[in-house]
């Protein structure tokens, strides 16, 4: 199952709720769809592979909300995965390659209008290299470039202020690092780049 839809209730009675859920689920039989359900604290989830199935999931979950006599609106969300996060599936998604490039542009614009405000990368790049030496070199020809990166042996963290700088930064220091390094992008954690701050020569991005 590729789950791409979500309903979500918030209730502070989840395991009563859930309990509810399976009675519903009995009674229906197989004219309820599969989805997977978790719950984390006051919150329950199901998951989906389509916006019908998703709205038969929110049909039951208000049905064992209501058999449990509990209160909730179950809302039906579904994944962007350009901007990687839940949305109202009232809000269309890009459908031509002109809206995909123009959602990916404003998604990059903001993460670095994020960077910039935060004081810190909103993506960083994380390397791997063969050796204390190899690490030190690297990074000092980064840092000459006002590039922020901060070396623990032979581990570098380079910080981006956006998926695209990241993507690229990736891409050449893929080309430039020796055989045996290993290159992963990810979103930045701020806690981490607060402790480096002091150590880390943050360039534009940071003061």
């Amino acid at each position: 199952m590729h789950d791409e839809f979500r309903v979500d209730v918030h209730t502070p009675h989840s395991e009563r709720l859930l309990d509810a859920l399976k009675h519903v689920e009995k009674d229906a039989g197989s004219n309820l769809p599969r989805l997977a359900v978790t719950h984390s604290g006051d919150e329950v989830f199901l998951y989906a592979d389509s916006q019908p199935a998703a709205e038969q999931g929110r049909a039951a979950l208000q049905r064992a909300l209501d058999a449990a006599k509990l209160d909730g609106k179950p809302s039906v969300t579904r994944w962007h995965p350009l901007e990687e996060r839940w949305e109202d599936i009232t809000k269309p998604l890009p459908s031509t390659d002109a809206e995909r490039a123009a959602e990916h542009a404003r998604l990059e614009e903001e993460e670095t209008e994020e960077s910039e405000h935060a004081g810190y990368p909103e993506w960083e790049v994380r390397v791997s290299l063969p050796s204390h030496h190899d690490a030190r070199a690297l990074a000092e020809r980064l840092r000459g470039e006002s590039i922020p990166v901060a070396q623990h042996w032979r581990y570098l963290l380079i910080g981006a202020e956006d998926e695209d700088d990241a993507a690229a930064l990736a891409q050449r220091i893929r080309v430039e690092a020796p055989a045996g390094s290993e290159i992963h992008t990810e979103g930045s954690g701020r806690p981490y780049w607060e402790m480096l701050h002091p150590f880390a020569y943050l360039g534009g991005i940071g003061n």
